[in-house]
């Protein structure tokens, strides 16, 4: 062992310049800023050279000249093309792409809030499906699942539009009731009642609001009364009929109070009240109660061809709250009308100077500055009607197309409807995945202490699981929200589409481009950061 040589060590050997880590290390950081250094100038230079070869026109400023500085001076300008679907008003001939852009980036965060929510609510359900003992629940979720991801979406969204909605339903000639309710389902879009506000809705909003303090006043009086007594007092019960009590008295208030609609007559037609039209028509009719009409129609006794020659003729203006006021007050005392629609009061105006209607109806102010315009305005009254703070509005077939209520397109179903499908096979994955990242232990006391199943999920398995879900469920609704441009593909106009309609329109793609790219990035960050904040708030806190 001792005759063993030993290595000598030598504390001044220099290790080669290839072989030092801190010399490669700088190195590859000198060629790493070179490389990037080089790229930035080709992008830039690229950039000034394609930037060139379309022309200065693409800066053009609007006192004359160019300027980089004027490169969105053209957004200002009138659109000149029609969008079909719009949260707000939209005129192609006055708005602006500016105007036309917000729509878009509108149509899709209404897209990806509804889209968010609903895919929420089913990809829950199926990840727990998918867990289910039951062996038909369990597979069936497995194969949505399975169908669902392993099939591009935009052929789900072609299936969806073209084969589900153009050709299954039927034609807005052919359509029928849906349950026996006012809803219509055809390929136009479902057609459905809606709730509009009157005038008097803002005073009926303060009883509601009054009526929520004051359940929850009660709430809290009869829950300290619980806590001093030890007896239970139904507060729960009594919070809510509080509650409606108020929001009774506040409708009967906020409508006898108001007094803003009112209808346009000639003084010769003897209206001077809302009861006095129905009796208009029945003089008319030649009958003593409207409320016999569908009995004479069906007997025989009364031809339609009368009924519609004694309808009222009514000018209104298109979709106002006033129309929708008189009209739901005719139905309901059955008394027949037409009504012929402008887009402006002094249209509306002009149709009832021609005589080509009876009466018009708007609000007061509309009808006091459009009388005085009149030539004979001596001899015209206001009239004014009853007013409830919200009214129905009945969807009602009218030539080849719906009016009033409200209407759900199908475009808008179709891309919303395909992406909670496909998002949802995604979420319902993550959850399976947190609620086994639930240890056993936790599902064994949960029943050792009488839970229920929906109560052990409830209460113990979920909001451990969220820990886990969090985190990849916000990269799933970021998915949604970006892949909501492939709305174009059945003719929703999301951003996207609207987008390419003005480089289209404009033949200036670098701009609408710009702020297309901005616009999803700060969509993007918004969900991010609200999520993260989520996450952080539920996250464990350690000692």
């Amino acid at each position: 062992m001792s005759d063993i040589p030993k290595p000598s060590l030598r504390g001044n050997e220099r290790i080669p310049p290839w072989r030092d880590g801190r010399i490669i290390g700088i190195l590859l950081q000198i060629v790493f800023v070179v490389l990037l250094v080089l790229s930035l100038n080709w992008l830039f230079t690229n950039i000034g050279n394609n930037l060139d070869a379309l022309g200065a026109g693409q800066f053009s400023c609007r006192e004359g000249g160019t300027s980089y500085r004027c490169a969105f001076d053209f957004l200002s300008g009138e659109a000149q093309f029609p969008i079909s679907e719009s949260v707000i008003d939209y005129d192609p001939n006055t708005d602006s792409f500016w105007r036309a852009i917000g729509i878009g980036v509108l149509n899709t965060a209404k897209v990806a809030f509804f889209g968010i929510i609903l895919t929420t609510i089913l990809g829950t359900f199926t990840g727990i499906a998918r867990l289910s003992s039951n062996w038909l629940v369990s597979n069936i979720a497995k194969w949505y699942i399975d169908l669902m991801r392993n099939t591009p979406l935009l052929l789900q969204l072609f299936f969806i539009y073209f084969v589900i909605f153009l050709v299954s339903l039927p034609s807005v000639n052919d359509v029928q009731p849906l349950l026996g309710l006012p809803i219509f389902v055809s390929q136009r879009g479902m057609n459905y009642p809606s709730l509009v506000p009157m005038a008097s809705f803002a005073t009926w909003a303060a009883f509601i609001v009054l009526g929520l303090v004051q359940a929850q006043l009660l709430w809290v009086m009869l829950g300290r009364r619980e806590e001093q007594t030890g007896q239970e007092s139904s507060r729960g019960r009594w919070a809510i009929l509080s509650f409606v009590v108020v929001v009774i008295i506040g409708w009967f208030i906020a409508g006898s109070n108001a007094d803003t609609e009112a209808v346009l007559v000639s003084r010769a037609s003897r209206i001077r009240d809302f009861d006095d039209i129905p009796a208009l028509v029945e003089r008319r009719l030649g009958i003593n109660d409207i409320g016999d009409i569908e009995t004479r129609l069906e007997n025989g006794t009364l031809a339609q061809e009368a009924v519609d020659e004694a309808a009222l003729k009514i000018c209104a203006i298109n979709e106002s709250a006033s129309e929708i006021n008189l009209t739901a007050q005719l139905r309901r005392a059955n008394v027949p009308f037409d009504v012929e629609r402008s887009d402006r009061a002094d249209q509306a105006i002009e149709s009832y100077a021609a005589g080509d209607c009876e009466m018009f109806v708007a609000n007061k102010a509309t009808l006091a500055a459009e009388r005085d315009l009149l030539e004979n305005s001596a001899d015209q009254l206001i009239v004014p009607l009853p007013e409830t703070p919200v009214r129905l509005s009945v969807p009602k077939l009218e030539g080849f197309n719906f009016v009033g209520g409200s209407k759900l397109t199908l475009e808008f179903a179709a891309i919303l409807l395909g992406l909670v499908l496909y998002t949802a096979a995604f979420v319902a994955e993550i959850v399976r995945a947190g609620i086994l990242s639930v240890s056993k232990g936790q599902t064994e006391a949960a029943r050792a202490l009488g839970l229920s199943e929906t109560q052990r999920l409830r209460l113990v398995v979920l909001p451990q699981a969220l820990r886990v879900i969090i985190p990849p469920l916000t990269s799933q609704y970021l998915n949604l929200t970006k892949n909501s441009s492939l709305a174009a593909a059945v003719l929703f106009p999301d951003l996207y589409r609207n987008i390419n309609t003005i480089i289209n329109q404009s033949g200036r793609p670098i701009q609408p481009i710009v702020i297309m790219a901005l616009i999803y990035l700060s969509i993007s960050l918004f969900i991010s950061f609200f999520l993260n904040w989520y996450n952080n708030k539920i996250a464990l806190v350690e000692r």
